[in-house]
């Protein structure tokens, strides 16, 4: 009985020997058969090698991503300054006709301020105004008025004394200018009764 056992156990195990030399001869065969074909080293190195091409794509298609997505950010920030400077050139076409007033002459290094005055006994409400005998209509909105003094205070003196509040004339808002950058003339200052200086493009006549 032992021995049937024994018998059949050495059966066993010399197929499975004769089974791995046949499945390992396959394989030799098969890899020198695919040598052949190809014509080249061994297929281990050509697998080597497409396997280090795979990664190099890999990596050269994350970085076209990156490449993508920094593109599309600086599209992003274009249209944004674009729309930017649209709304810009828009404002500048809306008030390129403002005409700016000036109070005093520029002096060396006294500061500039710039003012926006209004006159209320022009207009009633946002959209409509009223006619007076002696001051323009334009003057229902804000108009910018330049002045050169040493301080803030003497500033709305100075604008004050130009366009007196008896008149109706009142200071809407006043800011010191950026030091080397007053706005630019397009006419001179005017006083009530004054005119608008030649080369001027004014909205309203100066009063």
């Amino acid at each position: 009985m032992w021995n049937d056992y024994g018998q059949a156990l050495f059966l066993a195990l010399a197929l499975a020997g004769l089974g791995f030399g046949i499945g390992k001869a396959a394989v030799l065969l098969g890899e020198r058969a695919i040598e052949r074909r190809l014509g080249t080293g061994s297929l281990r190195d050509t697998i080597a090698r497409r396997a280090k091409l795979e990664a190099g794509f890999e990596a050269r298609r994350s970085q076209r991503i990156v490449e993508l997505r920094k593109a599309e950010k600086e599209v992003g920030d274009a249209l944004c300054r674009r729309q930017a400077l649209e709304r810009r050139l828009r404002d500048l076409q809306h008030r390129g006709d403002d005409i700016l007033r000036l109070v005093g002459e520029e002096v060396a290094g006294t500061p500039c301020y710039i003012a926006q005055v209004a006159n209320k006994y022009i207009g009633n409400g946002a959209n409509q105004q009223t006619q007076h005998a002696f001051i323009d209509s334009g003057w229902a909105r804000p108009q910018t008025v330049e002045v050169w003094a040493r301080t803030m205070p003497v500033a709305r003196a100075e604008i004050e004394r130009r366009y007196p509040p008896a008149f109706g004339y009142v200071v809407l808002r006043i800011q010191e200018a950026p030091r080397g950058n007053p706005v630019k003339a397009g006419g001179t200052g005017a006083s009530p009764g004054d005119t608008a200086p030649t080369g001027a493009i004014p909205l309203a006549k100066a009063s």
